[in-house]
């Protein structure tokens, strides 16, 4: 006899009673689902501004890591063509150094001009750099020599600033680093010193500084101090107060640094970001800031560096600056140090 098939139910076929998710299961499952996607949400969030953080900062001092390589390798290049000569033409004595060409560096505000508003260190020199400024007529001789040098200066960017930006654009008022560049066809050191071998005036860096257009350019802006200091082959220090000059003295013998270049310069820069010096031209309007004390690294001995720097840096994080501290001790190849 023909039986009909039974109907399929839950008590015959128990694996069939749960076919699917509750509703409280499916609730569940999407608060945790939502509670990860969050969670991962904010860690990529903040590996993103991480990222974008250490790149600005990366970004923010190239152009001070560049300026300080520049500066670094130009002033190992320094020379004096030192030769050596009667001490006196017409009674002579002995031999001694002599040189048409000079070092000068120390204290910033001693040797720029007053009007100038500066800070720490500044240092002039001849290099053979072969920079002209009439490249048709003078292009392709490398070994040329110019006046070169470096000082920091605060002020307002009206002189370098395109011309092609509209007027109602507001000036920035900022420390620079400028590299003062004397071309080769208009150098003037031997304007002064030859004929005149005990020449040991300023006159041969302030005159082009005074020039207009003054033969300077920016290497780096928002960089606050430049320490140069001349050291011997066995890093001692050469000077008490930083300052060094290569210019005669009259003086026989002679003094260690009369036409001697130091042949060890410590030199260190001290560079913040963009948006410190925002922070700072906000607070200072067009002044100069003067969170650089005037008798800071103005004393060379190391006690005393490592005091003035260690009051630099905490003058500089009491003020939220972002800063960053550049330093390097490098040699001058033309120096031929001899303590007679």
């Amino acid at each position: 006899m023909h039986r009909s098939p039974q109907p399929i139910t839950f008590q015959r076929f128990p694996a069939l009673r749960r076919s699917g998710f509750t509703l409280i299961e499916v609730l569940v499952s999407m608060a945790i689902l939502s509670l990860m996607l969050i969670v991962l949400v904010n860690i990529t969030d903040q590996v993103q501004r991480t990222y974008r953080a250490t790149q600005g900062k990366t970004e923010q001092f190239r152009e001070s890591r560049i300026a300080f390589e520049s500066l670094t390798r130009r002033l190992s290049q320094a020379t004096l063509n030192t030769y050596w000569d009667y001490d006196n033409p017409s009674t002579p004595t002995r031999y001694q150094r002599q040189s048409e060409l000079r070092f000068r560096s120390g204290i910033a505000s001693d040797l720029l001009p007053s009007n100038m508003k500066t800070t720490t260190h500044a240092v002039f020199f001849q290099a053979p750099t072969g920079y002209v400024s009439n490249s048709a007529s003078y292009g392709g001789l490398e070994n040329l020599l110019n006046t070169m040098g470096y000082y920091i200066e605060f002020g307002d960017d009206s002189v370098i600033r395109p011309g092609i930006l509209p007027a109602n654009i507001p000036v920035k008022s900022r420390f620079r680093l400028y590299e003062l560049a004397e071309p080769s066809e208009t150098l003037s050191i031997y304007t002064y010193t030859s004929g005149n071998p005990l020449f040991k005036g300023m006159d041969w860096f302030r005159v082009p500084l005074a020039a207009m257009p003054r033969p300077s350019r920016v290497l780096a802006t928002n960089i606050v101090a430049l320490i140069i200091w001349p050291k011997d082959p066995q890093n001692i220090s050469l000077t008490t107060d930083y300052n060094y000059d290569t210019s005669p003295t009259g003086s026989s013998p002679q003094p260690n640094s009369e036409h001697q270049l130091p042949p060890i310069l410590q030199v260190t820069m001290v560079a913040i970001d963009d948006a410190s010096a925002v922070r700072l031209a906000e607070a200072n309007a067009t002044a100069m800031p003067a969170f650089i004390e005037t008798q800071w690294f103005t004393q060379s001995n190391q006690a005393r560096f490592d005091e003035d720097m260690t009051a630099l840096k905490a003058k500089l994080s009491a003020e939220k600056l972002n800063y960053r501290i550049f330093t390097s001790n490098i040699s001058i190849s033309g120096a031929k140090w001899s303590r007679n």
